[in-house]
């Protein structure tokens, strides 16, 4: 396991929590839900327990509260354990970021008083069919007024949690708005309204846990589970996600090493009778990965640092090269370590070619690194930036 970078005892505490429920519940129990396409239920149930499914709800509703360097070492860990538990979590995280943002202290009280009193679970739902966070997103959802709310309906793809959120965080453009500066809205909508249907189930290369199923929504919201006011997404720092999925692909990418490291030190093939790990090829990929590593998880923590100084710019630029670094070398790795084992990485027995699946993601999960790197060579060049742009 590489170093982590210096951490306050209360960040320790928080963090070594994470990685023990990691290690001892959710590790054993990922192949069943990658191989079955289920959700982790259980994991979830034990984030409760443990007081984790509250990570980022303000201390005064009974939440954690915790910083960006404790957030982003605990997605580290959890990701080792189960890849899909630890993006999902991302999901739930950074919405109940959004509430404590724009909710209103009612929906505070309501909504985070649900997540620390029965563990409910938030769904990030954004993404829509035939959309691109590649160019200008342009949402398809509508938001119509109507008497005491609002008619909600539309098609949203790849919604993480699918049908094991118990609200679903539904953000799209009111009727008529012309632009999503002026128009942009969300809310949240209960699992158990009757408008929300499921019209595709997930059936993916990696990430099965996940359940992104594609959803319809044809719902009635009345105005006090309406999310802050038209336009007012545009206030809330969105860097919360890409910092998370740096996270995530980089513990992936851990969770290989690892493995293949103990691998080496340990497998002896014949003729030779000594383990891989005297080979110089095999110490020489070792070597390679654990460079790799060691940068993500150094750019990791020094984004989440300058993240909590509030330079929105600087952030930007930080963010975007840890989720481009820690994506690329999460499949990098997975991909040496799968490799390095031989034909026998490729059988499910192990568990390298799941992370690997897992870690194909990464690249493509928006922000993309392609245009993330599109927004690091504008910054860097004194040019506007902007990593997820909405028509």
């Amino acid at each position: 396991m590489l170093p982590t970078p210096p951490l306050t005892d209360v960040q320790r505490a928080i963090v070594d929590r994470a990685a023990t429920l990691a290690t001892e519940r959710f590790a054993p129990r990922a192949a069943k839900h990658d191989a079955e396409s289920s959700f982790p239920y259980e994991n979830y149930a034990d984030l409760h327990a443990s007081g984790l499914i509250a990570l980022t709800v303000p201390k005064a509703h009974g939440g954690l509260a915790v910083d960006s360097i404790t957030y982003a070492h605990v997605l580290r860990h959890i990701a080792r354990g189960c890849s899909a538990t630890g993006l999902t979590f991302n999901m739930h995280c950074t919405d109940t970021g959004f509430l404590g943002a724009l909710g209103t202290e009612e929906q505070q009280r309501r909504y985070f008083g649900e997540i620390v009193g029965r563990g409910a679970r938030i769904a990030s739902i954004t993404s829509e069919p035939d959309q691109s966070y590649r160019d200008r997103f342009v949402l398809q959802t509508v938001f119509r007024r109507v008497n005491g709310g609002w008619h909600v309906a539309g098609v949203k793809q790849f919604c993480s949690l699918g049908d094991a959120a118990d609200y679903y965080f539904v953000t799209g453009i009111v009727e008529g708005a012309s632009t999503a500066r002026e128009g942009i809205i969300s809310a949240m909508i209960p699992r158990t309204d009757p408008g929300v249907k499921v019209e595709a189930l997930w059936n993916a290369t990696g990430m099965r846990g996940t359940i992104s199923h594609t959803i319809r929504y044809d719902s009635m919201v009345p105005d006090a589970n309406v999310i802050g006011r038209p336009g007012s997404f545009f206030d809330v720092d969105l860097t919360g996600f890409a910092l998370g999925y740096a996270a995530v692909y980089l513990g992936i990418g851990e969770a290989a090493f690892d493995f293949i490291t103990e691998y080496a030190r340990t497998r002896t093939l014949r003729p030779s009778p000594q383990p891989l790990s005297h080979h110089p090829l095999v110490q020489r990929t070792i070597g390679e990965m654990s460079i790799a590593l060691r940068s993500a998880l150094t750019l990791l923590h020094e984004a989440a640092r300058i993240r909590d100084t509030g330079d929105a710019e600087a952030t930007a630029l930080v963010i975007n090269q840890s989720k481009t670094l820690s994506a690329e070398v999460g499949l990098r790795v997975t991909e040496q370590a799968l490799r390095m084992a031989g034909g026998r990485g490729i059988l499910k027995d192990l568990p390298l070619e799941r992370w690997h699946r897992d870690a194909l993601a990464g690249p493509v999960m928006p922000p993309a690194n392609d245009r993330c790197l599109e927004t690091i060579g504008k910054l860097l060049c004194g040019l506007r930036a902007q990593t997820i742009e909405f028509q």
